[in-house]
C-alpha cells in the first residue's frame, strides 16, 4: 500500500478528472443557462465522463493522426490545455445545446420512446423551454398582475433554475388590452422576487 502512495502523481489524476469536470460544467450551462452546484460526490462522474472522452479521443486519433506517436506528442505541453480543458468544453456546450433542443427526444417520441425529464422541476422546464414571445401573467400573493413578454432568455427575461432561488426577471412589462399584449412606452422590464409569485399564465406565440 506505501509503494502506490509513493508513485501517485497528482499530475495524473487530473487527466481523469479535468475533462469530465470541464465537459459537464459546459453541458450544464448550454442546457440551463448556469454552472451547476459541484459537491465531493460528482468526482465520480467527472472520472466517467473523462474515461469516455479518453476513450474517443485515443479512437480518434489512433483513426485520423496516425497512432500512437502522434497521440503522444499532441497531448503534450501547451496543446494539452486543448485536450484537457477546451475541447471537453467545447463538446460539454454542443450536446447541452444539442439536448437543449431535444432534437433526439422529439424524434424518439414519435417512434413512442420516451424518458424523463432531464429537468429536476416543472419550473426549470418552463425556464429553460419558454420560447421567445411568450407572454406571462405574473399574479403576485399581495398586488396586481405583473404582465411581460419573455424576450431573448440568453440576453433579455431571465428565470432562476436554482431550486432555493425561483426568482424572475421580464425584460418587457406591459398590459393586457382585450386579446392583445401592449408593452409599457418607454419600454421597461420588471425584477419579481420568488416570494412574491403565487402562479405564473403562460401565453405562447402562435406558431406561423
Amino acid at each position: 500500500m506505501e509503494d502506490l502512495f509513493k508513485s501517485f502523481d497528482a499530475a495524473a489524476i487530473l487527466y481523469w478528472v479535468v475533462p469530465g469536470a470541464f465537459f459537464i460544467l459546459f453541458r450544464s450551462f448550454a442546457l440551463k443557462g448556469a454552472f451547476p452546484a459541484l459537491g465531493k460526490d460528482d468526482v465520480v462522474a467527472f472520472i466517467i465522463v473523462s474515461v469516455l472522452y479518453w476513450w474517443l479521443a485515443i479512437w480518434a486519433f489512433a483513426t485520423f493522426a496516425g497512432g500512437p506517436p502522434n497521440f503522444a506528442q499532441d497531448f503534450a505541453g501547451a496543446r494539452s490545455i486543448v485536450t484537457l480543458v477546451a475541447a471537453p468544453a467545447l463538446l460539454g456546450a454542443l450536446v447541452g445545446l444539442f439536448e437543449r433542443r431535444d432534437v433526439a427526444g422529439r424524434l424518439l417520441r414519435v417512434l413512442g420512446v420516451r424518458f424523463l425529464s432531464p429537468y429536476a422541476t416543472a419550473w426549470e422546464s418552463v425556464a429553460v423551454n419558454l420560447p421567445p414571445g411568450a407572454v406571462l401573467i405574473v399574479h403576485l400573493k399581495d398586488a396586481e398582475p405583473v404582465v411581460g413578454r419573455w424576450t431573448n432568455a440568453q440576453i433579455g427575461s431571465a428565470a432562476s433554475t436554482d431550486r432555493e432561488v425561483r426568482d424572475l426577471y421580464l425584460d418587457e412589462i406591459g398590459a393586457i388590452a382585450g386579446n392583445n399584449y401592449l408593452p409599457f412606452s418607454p419600454a421597461r422590464g420588471a425584477y419579481i422576487a420568488p416570494d412574491q409569485i403565487q402562479f405564473i399564465e403562460v401565453v405562447t406565440p402562435a406558431a406561423n
